[in-house]
C-alpha cells in the first residue's frame, strides 16, 4: 500500500486526509466529511505503517 497526499483514512467518525508520508509514518490532518471521495479503513492503513501522527487543525 502506498498513501499519497490527499488520501482519505476513515477511523471511526473520524475522517483524516493525508498531509504527507515519511518512511513508515503517515502524517494526517482531520478533513471534512464528503461521502462521495474514497477512504482507507484506519485498520488497513496500519498494517503497512507503523503510525499515525494526526497534525494540529
Amino acid at each position: 500500500m502506498q498513501l499519497n497526499k490527499e488520501e482519505r483514512i476513515k477511523d471511526g467518525k473520524n475522517l483524516f486526509s493525508v498531509f504527507c508520508v515519511m518512511g513508515s509514518v503517515v502524517y494526517v490532518k482531520y478533513a471534512q466529511d464528503v461521502n462521495s471521495s474514497p477512504s482507507y479503513e484506519l485498520e488497513e492503513v496500519l498494517k503497512h505503517y507503523r503510525k499515525m501522527e494526526i497534525m494540529e487543525k
